[in-house]
């Protein structure tokens, strides 16, 4: 559970199903894992769709940051579907659908939510080397990111745009779960941006 292994089985993944040459779409962690499979095999994809996810320790924010210092084993004892149930209400701008948020009760349920922590507790180690290898990433990148992320500021997404190379950042209305607050928006922009607009940049 880190983002340099998530990127390790994304391009098994990928090579297992012969896939290649593709738009990958990963918001909030998803993002890093994207970031750091298109530095090491950029013949993969053909664009990237991110944002969401911190790319400094120093730039998260609200409860990501205590769940970056946590120790290991922190909630082992703890119900994770509550956990992460209250982390989603925490970083939601507007009230997540019922079903929706009875997924994320179940994704997290028992010590997973323990268990997936150690993904963000990474960050300490690992996004420092993501920093120096983003220069590298010649893959299109869209950033999309909500202007009123209270978990990961925009300042996060600015960094991206600032080092990759081949870059677009798109700042829409919501916040951290921008792809549930501004769902229309968000997939125009990915829309827009598979038709085209990866072309532009």
């Amino acid at each position: 559970m880190s983002p340099k292994a998530m990127a390790s089985f994304i391009i098994k993944f990928t090579e297992q199903f012969g896939m290649t040459n593709m738009h990958a779409v990963g918001p909030d962690i998803g993002a890093l894992a994207l970031l750091f499979a298109a530095a090491d095999r950029p013949d993969l994809f053909k664009s990237l769709v991110v944002g969401s996810g911190a790319t400094s320790v120093e730039l998260a924010a609200g409860g990501l940051v205590d769940l970056i210092a946590s120790p290991r084993g922190a909630f082992r004892d703890a119900e994770g579907g509550d956990l992460g149930v209250g982390f989603v209400k925490g970083a939601a701008a507007r009230p997540t659908p019922s079903p929706v948020m009875e997924d994320y009760r179940r994704s997290s349920a028992g010590t997973r939510f323990e268990e997936a922590t150690n993904f963000v507790r990474a960050y300490n180690s690992e996004l420092p080397e993501l920093k120096t290898l983003l220069p590298t990433i010649s893959t299109p990148v869209l950033v999309l990111a909500g202007r009123r992320d209270a978990v990961v500021p925009p300042a996060n997404g600015q960094l991206l745009k600032d080092l990759l190379p081949h870059s677009k950042y798109v700042l829409l209305e919501g916040g951290h779960l921008i792809w549930e607050d501004a769902a229309d928006e968000y997939a125009s922009e990915i829309f827009d941006w598979v038709a085209h607009g990866h072309r532009d940049v």
